[in-house]
């Protein structure tokens, strides 16, 4: 550790690329792995003709799987380290025919418009795909060799599952993206650093972990796994990092076309390939090109410019910006914009007898004197008055909006304006526990998920101030706000009752937006922004708070906790003590527990099984289930609509065995079951019961869609582990869909000699 820097070795690293079986390739007729897209392409193809199995199974509905494809262009394409962070910036039209990016994504394209994929991607599972693809019902599947030892495990022909790079070949070598897995590190306090460095040593040198993994190890005499083939002609790189100014430019460009943290235009590829959207890969690559390259400013094309002096209301020094011809042209075509805020949210924005106050006004007279255009300055009494403002024309954008509220999705952002932190507030007099799971006040519009599903019922405020004014009055238990707002309410109004709890990582405030915005606003203004440094935000957060100007100091947080008695400073370093221990719990807590349907998430989950082994508490059954064609459920309803699946389900669950059982969501639409002390002819009854209960008609909206479920069961008299049991059932899951879903079954948990279900 060197200062602020912590150092660690990684444990082991991961490459991305192709998960395939051998034998499929084998039956197809294919001899050797493809080193170009057209012959991938071919090598698809032949597994159509030649064989039953899926050729490329896609992984549509899992989401996150796709992330891998905009991992190929970059270093997979070019064998260029730089090219992803430092390079591609930098090009002109990147997304038209020849470009990297447009030979993935019209690989991608053309698997899915050709049949090479499963026949409704939509319908498409991870968890099934693993054993299909063990099993040589898939050919092969995008993913990372991370991925490779779970497809080996997943059934019995793990020897049959291989990798193989990406299928692009420069200069005869292959080129692949290796990333870190975890990292070892030694506390800089331990009193036995040599140990853990042994240990360590040990682990990295001798303990074959990585081999095991099916990774690759760090250490460079270390073989990889037979399953990766011959790497004599491969090149495994690592992404450099950006340069600040290329990072600063991939931040503006980014605005209008994300592929890096959002899979929505990758899923729009394989929508448009499946005929679903009106539009073709070279419409789509057109698009992507013209909305990068609208935010594309002139520092990025040469090095002079216009450069224009910045000058606000509280900046003690000059900052220069340059703007575009083509931005300048837009700014000096504008007569006015008009900019809509909100009339109670201080420090950042309210309204005052001369108009409008607060950080936000600061930024908007930065902009202002940067732009050298007319600004109107409406107020509205809440984000959803904004919202529709934006929507209907009246203004041009918006001050101080959080992405996290309910009307993000309706709405384009800035850059962030001001970084603030949340806090939980309460009352005093209420224990934490209770608290959360009592009555949330929360404004109207904005959107805490985790803290929502925690409480029992939530009271809609008009204001902050109101919310404050309820837990002071008991007629809520607590609330979640951003400190500043807080802060500035209990000391305007006198709020000595109140207790803050920090809940998160700090959180952001954006200009707003409509969605058909020029993006031409959205670059001058993110310019601007980019060249306030964060020290005179502080300034202006400072002179909002208070008429003295004093600076928020960790002080002032303290004494606005403080009980207004005296006490004792061992007592209040007890106090102080015991709150982290309950914050920490408490982040605990949250961080286990599903934030829409209250249940344990997966982690809660396994940690809650592995205290049912400690206690010993067998006979148990343990199941996996999901709902049914959820994507088409989604469709239907909409996603607001699928959520009520989840919760209808999450409830039916929680009435199967109350007090003996333990039930979570896993993720998506997959939960999992836990009931032990019964007997299997008491189990089936209610996993009958459940199963007969969600199959029905579900309504929401205008809409009605017919919901059912899925469900396999182990009852287990003895187990050496969760992860054997949790396959185990994932496996009769899998028989019960296979068999035409809606429905369930239970089975005798037993292991013969290869280690699988009896």
């Amino acid at each position: 550790m060197n200062g602020d820097t912590v150092y660690g070795i990684p444990s082991s690293a991961y490459v991305n690329g192709i998960l395939y079986n051998k034998e499929v390739f084998d039956k197809a007729g294919i001899s050797e792995t493809p080193k170009t897209i057209d012959d991938f392409l071919d090598d698809l193809r032949m597994i159509k003709q030649r064989t039953d199995a899926i050729p490329f199974y896609t992984n549509y509905a899992a989401d996150w799987t796709l992330k891998v494809w905009e991992e190929y262009p970059f270093i997979e394409m070019t064998g260029d380290p730089d090219y992803r962070e430092n390079v591609f910036v930098n090009e002109l039209d990147p997304f038209l025919e020849g470009t990297t990016h447009y030979q993935v994504y019209g690989l991608l394209y053309d698997i899915v418009k050709d049949g090479l994929c499963e026949d409704d991607p939509e319908e498409s599972n991870w968890e099934d795909s693993k054993v299909m693809l063990n099993e040589g019902k898939i050919g092969c599947m995008a993913i990372g060799s991370w991925a490779l030892k779970q497809v080996k495990d997943s059934g019995n022909n793990g020897d049959a599952v291989a990798y193989m790079p990406f299928p692009n070949e420069i200069d005869g070598k292959q080129y692949m993206t290796i990333s870190t897995d975890y990292c070892y590190a030694i506390n800089k306090n331990s009193q036995q650093k040599e140990a853990a460095r042994c240990y360590i040593d040990y682990m990295l040198d001798e303990s074959g972990y990585a081999l095991d993994h099916q990774v690759l190890s760090l250490v460079k005499t270390d073989p990889s796994p037979a399953a990766y083939g011959n790497m004599d002609n491969v090149v495994c790189l690592a992404n450099n990092e950006a340069s600040s100014e290329n990072y600063s430019k991939k931040q503006i460009l980014s605005t209008n076309l994300d592929l890096t943290n959002s899979t929505d235009e990758i899923k729009r590829v394989i929508e448009a390939a499946e005929g679903k959207r009106d539009e073709t890969f070279d419409d789509i690559a057109k698009d992507w090109n013209e909305r990068w390259e609208s935010s594309r400013t002139e520092d990025m094309l040469e090095d002079s410019g216009t450069k224009v002096s910045v000058l606000g209301s509280v900046l003690s020094e000059n900052y220069e910006v340059e703007f575009s011809e083509t931005e300048q042209e837009y700014l000096d075509g504008l007569k006015k914009i008009r900019v809509g805020y909100l009339n109670d949210m201080p420090p950042y924005q309210y309204q005052t007898e001369d108009g409008f106050g607060g950080v936000s006004k600061e930024l908007v007279d930065i902009l202002k004197t940067e732009f050298g255009v007319s600004i109107e300055e409406v107020g509205y009494d809440s984000t959803q008055e904004i919202v529709d403002a934006l929507k209907n024309g009246e203004i041009d954008m918006a001050a101080g909006i959080q992405k996290a509220s309910e009307y993000a999705q309706d709405l384009k952002f800035s850059t962030d304006c001001i970084e603030y932190m949340e806090v939980m507030v309460k009352s005093d007099a209420q224990d934490t526990d209770k608290a959360l799971t009592g009555t949330m006040a929360q404004t109207k519009g904005e959107y805490y998920s985790d803290f929502r599903t925690e409480a029992s019922k939530t009271l809609e405020t008009d204001s902050l101030s109101d919310s404050l004014d309820a837990i002071e009055n008991l007629k809520a238990d607590f609330t979640v706000a951003n400190y500043y707002s807080v802060y500035y309410y209990m000391q305007q109004n006198g709020l000595d009752h109140l207790s803050l709890i920090p809940v998160s990582q700090n959180g952001k405030l954006y200009f707003a937006y409509a969605k058909d915005v020029d993006t031409r606003l959205i670059s001058v203004c993110n310019k601007v922004l980019y060249s306030i440094p964060e020290e005179n935000k502080q300034i202006m957060l400072n002179n909002s708070l208070k008429s003295d100007q004093q600076k928020i100091t960790v002080r002032r947080f303290i004494e606005a906790n403080t009980i207004p008695c005296l006490l004792a400073l061992t007592i209040v370093f007890l106090i102080i003590v015991l709150g982290v221990i309950f914050i920490m719990r408490d982040r605990d807590k949250i961080a286990k527990t599903d934030a829409l349907t209250g249940m344990n998430n997966r982690y809660g989950i396994r940690d809650d099984i592995h205290r049912v082994y400690e206690k010993k508490l067998f006979p148990l059954a343990f199941a996996i289930l999901d709902i049914d064609n959820f994507k088409k459920i989604n469709d239907t309803l909409g996603h607001a609509g699928g959520d009520e699946a989840l919760k209808l389900l999450a409830s039916e669950l929680r009435k199967l065995f109350p007090g003996d059982s333990l039930e979570g969501r896993y993720g998506g639409d997959e939960f999992v079951f836990c009931v032990w002390g019964k007997e299997p002819d008491v189990v089936e009854q209610g996993l009958q019961t459940l199963v007969q209960s969600m199959n029905r008609d579900l309504s929401y909206g205008d809409e009605t869609a017919h919901i059912s479920i899925s469900l396999g069961a182990v009852f287990v008299r003895k187990a050496d582990t969760y992860e054997e049991i949790f396959k185990a059932a994932d496996r009769v899951l899998y028989e019960v869909k296979k068999n035409g879903k809606n429905g369930y079954q239970l089975k005798e948990f037993q292991k013969d000699e290869e280690g699988v279900l009896g």
